[in-house]
């Protein structure tokens, strides 16, 4: 869901040739491109950075490089050094820069930002999986009409229940509880675990200490048997606090 990367190094180039002069033979440029490849392979993003700064000194116009090294910086959640090469990967051309640096600005908490860069990648091309971060950032904006409208088109392709999950919590917000446990349910069959937690506080709300219960206990079962079982620490503290609560209402 979170950016693309362009993995085969013909891709990079396709469509977009190398502009400008550089005194690299053609083989010498081959070279490279095979070691910036090997690179990527072996995960050494170290070299692969070093390497593809030496690309682009010999061909500064090379839009799919720009954005590489972009996503390098991305990654090493340098993003305002990621934003300065998405930039200059979008002026020289590249479209999946558009959509890279939009999630940048969601990284750096620019929302307005990230929303004008979505805007603009869909209009070039339609990718569901900007949807969900479209609402995410309404969301933020406090803009629930259009966070939900969002969300609702992310929910037809999104596997992993987050978007209902988001629906939830904005209904929630706006004080329609019905609708918002309806959502957590939805979300619940997909497999979003803090939609466990956020039901249960719903059914807790209600005084129904039995089905809150019910579904927190249920939800710390699943985190045991996740993968992500480090990951979900936040979530495991919130289902804990959440049944103290219901020991001690009893």
């Amino acid at each position: 869901m979170k950016k693309y990367f362009i993995l085969l190094l013909i891709a990079i180039n396709l469509g977009l040739g190398v502009q400008g002069f550089s005194a690299m033979t053609k083989e010498e440029k081959e070279k490279l491109e095979n070691q910036i490849n090997k690179a990527y392979e072996k995960k050494d993003t170290k070299t692969e950075k070093s390497l593809i700064v030496k690309y682009l000194n010999e061909f500064p116009n090379d839009a799919g490089y720009l954005n590489m090294l972009g996503t390098l910086y991305d990654d090493e959640e340098n993003y305002k050094e990621a934003e300065k090469w998405y930039l200059k990967a979008i002026d020289k051309g590249s479209l999946i820069a558009i959509s890279n640096l939009a999630y940048n600005y969601i990284e750096l908490e620019d929302y307005a930002k990230a929303i004008k860069y979505y805007k603009e990648y869909a209009k070039v091309a339609d990718n569901p999986d900007n949807y969900y971060w479209m609402g995410f950032a309404y969301s933020y904006l406090e803009d629930y009409k259009n966070a939900k409208e969002w969300y609702l088109k992310a929910v037809k392709t999104d596997e992993g229940g987050f978007s209902e999950n988001q629906l939830g919590v904005i209904f929630d917000d706006e004080g329609n509880q019905k609708e918002a446990m309806k959502w957590y349910l939805a979300s619940i069959k997909k497999g979003d675990l803090w939609a466990y937690n956020n039901l249960a506080v719903d059914y807790i709300a209600l005084g129904d200490y039995e089905n809150a219960k019910k579904w927190l206990e249920k939800g710390l079962e699943l985190i045991k048997k996740s993968s992500d079982y480090s990951d979900n620490l936040e979530l495991q503290k919130s289902l804990k606090e959440n049944l103290d609560y219901i020991k001690k209402a009893k």
